[in-house]
């Protein structure tokens, strides 16, 4: 199996699913403000010029152009580095790198990245985030669970 159809396969899914998501915000979310879903998870329209999950939030956007072009570099290094990369490894390598695209999407058009998920309890919400966001989180989460530097493989 070539690593390269499951690693960018997986990158553009989650690129297209977190612009098809962050247009349909912009376009019903972002007029009416918040959507209640549940009593602790709401759809809002809201933006982010920091990191993720709302770090650095009101930052200089350049640097985070920045860190994201770097660590997709770092994505594609680990992708090529790996002696015997599994799917898994891959798959969480695509999800990091279509996760980091979609943000740098975001900031290149619009000079902010578009986020909408708030979970919360009560008055307490945790920063919102999107779909890319998640993928980044996920896609981290799996590569550092399953990855086996000594073996050669994830």
């Amino acid at each position: 199996m070539s690593r390269w159809l499951p690693f960018t396969g997986t990158a553009l899914l989650v690129f297209f699913l977190d612009r098809v998501t962050k247009m349909w915000v912009l376009k019903e979310i972002a007029p009416k403000g918040v959507v209640k879903i549940t009593s602790f998870f709401n759809l809002v329209y809201t933006t982010n010029m920091g990191g993720a999950f709302g770090i650095g939030r009101h930052g200089n956007g350049n640097l985070f152009v920045l860190a994201s072009l770097l660590a997709m570099v770092v994505v594609f290094y680990l992708v090529m580095k790996m002696k015997r990369p599994t799917l898994v490894a891959l798959v969480a390598l695509g999800m990091v790198l279509g996760g980091g695209l979609g943000n740098l999407f975001d900031r290149l058009v619009y000079g902010k990245v578009v986020d909408f998920l708030d979970f919360h309890i009560g008055n307490a919400h945790w920063p919102a985030f999107n779909v890319a966001d998640s993928c980044i989180v996920v896609g981290v989460l799996l590569f550092a669970l399953f990855y086996r530097p000594d073996k050669g493989s994830a």
